[in-house]
């Protein structure tokens, strides 16, 4: 986009840099232990965002003052008194629980006893499957962790991870699988569970074990005493009247996460350090973003727009926008007078003035507004047009409102130890801030509402890859299982199938499907073109829709 040097847009001296930067220093100081959404860390920053609202004057909009909570599952507890007993020719083997084996953290519970079946590795594919050799049915199958030494780890076809092979385990029959590995993992917080729906079992491939476990008559007791680990999280919700009382019902939503990754985990990119991941720019600048202009707005009246602006700083992003999905979910006022979405999602990190807006095209206002302010603005911005993406806009965008998205870029440190607070670029947070106060007052004063955009998937012309339905999964856990859809893409397959928002996957081509692990195993093992059957559970009543899937770009 072109950049014009002047006039350019004035600082807010009351959010200038040191302020930005105090906020950021506190959400991402070791005292808050990377913030996990239902850790003490995620509740302290929680606290400290309301206290900061409340100082401002922002009416409190929570179930609970400016806190609005929800539940989420973050793991799986395991009983202490959960056994698994191996027994055979040589006699009877108690395994130890945490040392020698331990329930997967997408295990169900479950108590079973029998015969055990040995199924090589557990991997299926068109070419390959060793489960086909075995015309007894696979009531509890021992796998072996991995892949064979020939194995191509370039087929797409074949995934030797744990789940992907208990999923292959469990559509094969067996009510419980039972796999090798080289080292015990504790099931950690921040890890959804998307449970199996049948017990799944990591043992550890000692020599001693392993001699045990290759005995032809071996039977197998199991008590997987198992429960999902459901704790409290909390969005933080505030709201400013608008100035003109005739437009102030309607609203301008600004967003951001607060919420990390904690120690660490399977969303880490450096797993294995088991450190604090302070996440200063994902997502403290974001958050210090949305204080930032809170403040601004709170602090005269002259300087609110016509419209109301509702600050929301969410949690549980990282678990897959569980936070905004609940809040759109279970708005504190009419979702249909949400104007528009701002959010901010790393926003700490400016390089050479480049700042990138998402969801351009999901207003026909857009291009021109941003224009406008690109002429008067020192940033270099530039333009990316979906309203979907792995951030909070996406659970706006699928309730059919419009959204922007402003980043400054990923980094090396992203998801790591090293987003630290001392990377953030202060100066160029303020001048974000900066933009975002002149795009929130031009959104909030403009004469009438935004021309929604429901975006069509660009077709693919000469290439791509997999096939493509177009639905937007809500990575929230459902009762009963399947996989609740928070979106479908306009021109989809999935929505001229007459697949909808709100819809509840629970069957595909044949398939289970009891989260979205099965829903993707299932969608992969098809090609562009196929005819499938997809049964969604919508309203109570399960109906039969049928899809011809796409190609995938």
């Amino acid at each position: 986009m072109c950049v014009f040097m002047a006039p350019t847009l004035a600082i807010a001296q009351s959010v200038g840099p040191d302020t930005l930067l105090a906020h950021v220093r506190y959400l991402a100081s070791d005292e808050l232990a990377g913030r996990e959404a239902g850790e003490p860390g995620a509740d302290s920053a929680a606290a400290y965002i309301a206290r900061h609202l409340q100082a401002y004057g922002l009416e409190p909009l929570g179930t609970g003052g400016y806190l609005q909570s929800f539940e989420i599952t973050t793991t799986i507890s395991i009983a202490p008194d959960s056994r698994l007993v191996l027994q055979s020719a040589r006699g009877v083997r108690e395994l130890k629980l945490y040392e020698e084996w331990l329930p997967f953290n997408f295990s169900s519970g479950g108590s079973l006893r029998g015969a055990a079946v040995h199924a090589g590795y557990g991997l299926s594919a068109q070419d390959y499957d060793e489960f086909a050799s075995h015309r007894e049915a696979v009531r509890i199958a021992v796998l072996r962790g991995g892949a064979p030494e020939d194995f191509d780890p370039h087929r797409s076809d074949v995934d030797p991870s744990p789940r992907r092979k208990a999923t292959i385990a469990r559509e094969q029959g067996a009510e419980a699988v039972l796999i090798t590995v080289p080292r015990i993992r504790v099931p950690q917080r921040g890890d959804p569970p998307h449970a199996l729906g049948i017990p799944a079992i990591q043992i550890l491939e000692s020599e001693d074990i392993l001699s045990w476990l290759s005995h032809d008559e071996l039977s197998v007791g199991l008590d997987a005493k198992v429960e999902p680990l459901r704790v409290k999280a909390y969005n933080v919700v505030g709201r400013l009247a608008g100035r003109d009382p005739e437009r102030a019902d309607e609203v301008i939503v600004v967003g951001a996460h607060y919420d990390h990754l904690g120690l660490g985990g399977p969303g880490s990119l450096a797993p294995d350090s088991e450190a604090v991941h302070n996440g200063a720019d994902d997502n403290a600048s974001g958050t210090s973003a949305l204080l930032g202009l809170a403040k601004y707005f709170a602090a005269d009246m002259s300087r609110r727009p016509a419209r109301s602006l509702v600050f929301v700083a969410f949690s549980a992003e990282e678990m897959g926008l569980l936070g905004s999905d609940h809040f759109v979910s279970n708005p504190p006022f009419p979702l249909e007078k949400v104007v528009a979405m701002v959010n901010f999602d790393m926003v700490g990190r400016l390089r050479e003035g480049k700042l990138q807006i998402f969801g351009t095209e999901t207003a026909e206002e857009f291009p021109t507004l941003l224009d406008s302010l690109d002429a008067r603005s020192p940033l270099a911005l530039s333009y990316i047009g979906d309203g979907y993406g792995p951030s909070d806009q996406t659970s706006f965008y699928a309730r059919k409102i419009p959204v922007l998205h402003l980043f400054t870029g990923t980094h090396s440190e992203y998801h790591r130890p090293e987003d630290d607070w001392q990377l953030i670029n202060a100066d160029g947070l303020a001048e974000v801030v900066d933009f975002t106060i002149a795009l929130v007052e031009t959104l909030g004063d403009r004469p009438g509402r935004l021309q929604l955009i429901e975006q069509e998937r660009p077709q693919v012309r000469g290439g791509g890859y997999g096939p493509y339905l177009g639905t937007i999964p809500d990575f929230s856990e459902v009762e009963g299982g399947g996989l609740r859809l928070s979106g479908v893409r306009a021109g989809s397959p999935a929505e001229r199938a007459g697949i909808q928002a709100g819809d509840i996957v629970v069957e595909f081509a044949g398939k289970q499907v009891l989260n979205i692990y099965d829903y993707t195993y299932a969608l992969r093992e098809h090609a562009p073109g196929d005819t499938v059957v997809i049964k969604v559970r919508r309203d109570g009543e399960v109906l039969e829709l049928t899809a011809v899937l796409g190609r995938r770009e």
